[in-house]
């Protein structure tokens, strides 16, 4: 996920249609038409055409038990490949000199190639999962769920980031780690 999903759901509590949104938006279009399908496909956005346009609007309506328990089945279902890949690669990095500000070289680690495609499949899930706690949270405010049910949803979906980070952190160079992480984070928040 992008930096673009919180502007978009920022921009769409009625109906708008791609062009206004992309306009508005300010960046570049083919991620903000990907964000959008990615939203729209993980039920953030909701669609409908008139001729040729699309139109979106946020979805603000609040996740049956069933419609949550789907997005942790798959949540789950990519977690177990994460889980796999990170039995099997014995390193996600390698060792390089390399020359500091003050002419000595230095050991530092680099991401192999798996390395870093595990960890962007990782972050992507873990954005995924942190961008449903804040709409559990911003259903709650609306009222379209209770505050229980949105904190139980928000253990739940912790626990499972969890668990793949303990995973990744008790195999791998947590220094090296911390660093992707930092350097990857998404400040997601739904603006009512």
């Amino acid at each position: 996920m992008t930096h673009y999903n919180d502007k978009i759901l920022e921009l769409t509590p009625t109906w708008i249609s791609t062009n206004q949104l992309i306009e508005k938006m300010h960046g570049n279009k083919t991620l903000i038409l990907e964000n959008i399908k990615t939203l729209e496909s993980d039920g953030y956005l909701v669609m409908k055409q008139e001729g040729n346009k699309k139109f979106y609007k946020r979805d603000d309506n609040g996740d049956s038990e069933l419609g949550f328990l789907s997005i942790i089945t798959m949540m789950e279902w990519n977690q177990n490949i994460e889980l796999d890949k990170i039995k099997e690669l014995t390193t996600i990095s390698y060792g390089i000199y390399v020359v500091n500000e003050n002419g000595y070289e230095q050991w530092e680690n680099e991401l192999t190639n798996d390395g870093k495609e595990l960890l962007d499949h990782i972050q992507d899930q873990v954005d995924r999962a942190y961008m449903v706690m804040v709409r559990m949270n911003y259903q709650a405010k609306l009222r379209l769920i209770t505050q229980k049910i949105a904190d139980e949803r928000t253990k739940r979906l912790q626990q499972h980031i969890d668990k793949t980070m303990t995973a990744l952190t008790s195999k791998y160079d947590n220094k090296l780690i911390k660093e992707y992480f930092q350097n990857h984070v998404t400040r997601l928040e739904f603006k009512i």
